[in-house]
């Protein structure tokens, strides 16, 4: 059968399979090719997977040819492989391959099987020759070259696709960066138009709030005439409280100026700070004999601020409620949370005795007013609580000291609820008390 792509002599016309666009058209274009002169013959193409090289062979061979392993070996050596029908492997025939035998032809290229042709030949019915074999295996051997040029193909498309959705996801990510880069020069601006704006207020009304002391002073001196005593009160109050606003004022600046080069925010449990500030502490609680009580819930108590300053907070209060306590005291420490989730500290000392102009001094700026304790005088209380107000402030929560003469002090701040990665966090109260000494 002169031309025929298996019986011919001349080379086999397979010009439809240099056409190829795929490999799915390939392997039909190629099972025809056989098909057309091999009627009688079932014909199956296993190719061999993307990235993995497993040939995508019919259960009932592949079963056989894991049992036997040499000759998946010949195959990938180039040889043919033949399994008689009286053969059994552990996967069960189909009905139509019960009684056939089944001649394995492999397809090699570069040094490395990429597909198989199985021929499956009835033994009731017509068998296949030497020659149909050996036409096989030459068609075999020139189409080789075809399937490792389109599974070349085939791999690039499919890197050419990878690539191009790298490329995409890219160009959105640099968008994305852009719009990050656009909204923090915007928020750059905004935080500097604010500077400028709490500087010009501070000056604005620094300047006239310093006139008024000066000129009340002034009269007060009595260089504006003679002032009653009840003319010096009122000008006493006035001087007295235009000193607090200038004292606000100049906090402002301060707050401004700490927030803009002092501040470094993090995301942390706030436990874990307090922890690491008892145990630092641990020698001032045992120097006093007194007991430490925590009445911390389970829960985490997560916080984006500066870490560093809120440890600081802790260490102040524990310092401020030791000092102030009474040798063989109790403290209290306890963590909750609000119905709007804001994360709220108490520290308590129960039998803590407190100057009587502590709470009216014990948040003044710059300089405290409360005496320090002498060698003399070792029950004088010093704490100066200006630091602990001006950082929870600046984290946009409050701070307050509680306390009268025989019934202790306790200081307490509060701090505003995070949301982390959009869901907030699990706040179920089981509290854990624990002592310390």
């Amino acid at each position: 059968m002169e031309g025929s792509p298996v019986r011919g002599q001349e080379r086999p016309p397979i010009a439809r399979l240099n056409e190829s666009q795929n490999l799915q058209t390939f392997q039909a274009e190629l099972i025809r090719l056989i098909g057309a002169e091999l009627q009688h013959i079932e014909i199956f193409l296993a190719l061999s997977e993307a990235g993995s090289g497993t040939l995508q062979l019919p259960s009932w061979v592949r079963s056989y040819l894991e049992r036997h392993a040499g000759l998946f070996k010949k195959l990938e050596q180039g040889e043919m492989v033949g399994i008689s029908h009286a053969e059994e492997s552990r996967a069960p025939r189909p009905a139509a391959s019960a009684r056939s035998s089944v001649v394995l032809i492999p397809l090699i290229g570069d040094a490395m099987l990429h597909a198989v042709i199985g021929l499956v030949s009835s033994v009731d019915g017509p068998q296949l020759s030497a020659e149909d074999i050996e036409g096989v295996r030459r068609l075999a051997d020139e189409a080789a070259p075809i399937f490792v040029r389109l599974q070349e193909i085939q791999r690039l498309r499919r890197e050419n696709k990878q690539l191009a959705a790298a490329a995409e996801g890219a160009a959105e990510a640099e968008a994305g960066f852009a719009k990050l880069i656009e909204a923090k020069n915007a928020l750059d601006a905004v935080i500097q138009m604010r500077s400028h704006l709490q500087a010009n207020i501070v000056h604005d009304l620094r300047t006239p709030l310093a006139a008024i002391r000066g000129y009340a002073r002034m009269i007060l001196d009595g260089r504006a005439g003679e002032v009653t005593d009840t003319q010096k009160e009122y000008l006493r109050i006035v001087s007295e409280n235009t000193n607090r606003l200038i004292n606000v004022v100049s906090w402002m600046s301060y707050v401004a100026d700490l927030n803009a080069h002092h501040f470094t925010l993090s995301t942390f449990d706030l436990r874990e700070v307090w922890e690491e500030c008892v145990r630092a502490a641990q020698q001032s609680l045992d120097r006093k004999s007194l007991v430490l009580i925590e009445q911390i819930p389970g829960e985490s108590f997560v916080i984006m601020g500066d870490r560093k300053k809120l440890a600081r907070v802790f260490e102040e209060l524990i310092a401020a409620a030791v000092e102030f306590s009474q040798t063989t005291g109790t403290i209290t420490a306890e963590f909750s949370h609000s119905r709007d989730r804001e994360a709220t500290v108490k520290i308590a000392a129960r039998n803590a005795v407190l100057p009587a102009d502590a709470l009216t001094k014990i948040f003044e700026r710059s300089f405290n007013t409360i005496a320090k304790p002498t060698a003399q005088n070792m029950d004088a209380c010093a704490s100066n609580l200006s630091g602990v107000y001006d950082v929870v402030a600046m984290h946009g929560g409050r701070v307050f000291v509680n306390g009268s003469a025989g019934q202790g002090a306790t200081f307490l701040f509060t701090l505003p609820a995070v949301v982390v990665d959009g869901e907030e966090n699990n706040h179920e109260q089981t509290v854990n008390s624990s002592r310390r000494r």
